[in-house]
């Protein structure tokens, strides 16, 4: 078992490249680096710890959804007062003041009320989002075959898709 550091040292930069390939925004790679560098830190504070590169990463994925969600909700603010546009989604990847795409903080609620009926799915779209894993390499940070990881990613698609059709 590795310890925080050991882990983040040898992901780091597959980390940043994932953020960095997913955050679109005007601030570019530099953004992407803090990112990580946050999630780096909120990972260092927890008391868990992990079983493989894989359980880190499923972990980042969280934490990286938490923190862009966090910015969602200071950018909501700062929108309020006419400073800035909101932190935008897609379901393919996160990008700014795109066309077609969901603020995070609704994405957010939506994954918050999914999770109750498909936790892993769930988890294969947070994998899928906030860290822009592919199938193959969400199968094998899950240990589950990549038909089980297309299967769930079509079911949460849909079924964001028609939530948000709803909204």
């Amino acid at each position: 078992m590795k310890d925080r550091s050991e882990l983040f040292n040898q992901l780091y930069e597959q980390l940043r490249r994932l953020a960095h390939n997913r955050l679109f925004n005007e601030n570019g790679p530099k953004d992407a680096t803090s990112l990580v560098h946050e999630a780096y830190l909120k990972l260092r504070t927890w008391d868990a710890s992990f079983q493989s590169d894989e359980h880190f990463l499923s972990t980042a994925s969280k934490v990286m959804r938490q923190i862009l969600v966090d910015r969602g909700r200071a950018r909501s603010t700062q929108k309020r007062e006419g400073k800035m546009e909101p932190l935008s989604v897609s379901l393919d990847g996160l990008a700014h003041k795109a066309p077609n795409f969901v603020d995070v903080l609704i994405l957010n609620e939506l994954l918050d009320r999914f999770e109750a009926l498909d936790p892993r799915a769930v988890q294969i779209t947070e994998m899928h989002i906030f860290l822009g894993l592919n199938e193959q390499e969400i199968a094998a940070s899950l240990r589950i075959s990549e038909r089980t990881v297309k299967r769930d990613w079509a079911a949460a698609k849909a079924w964001l898709k028609a939530e948000l059709g709803a909204l």
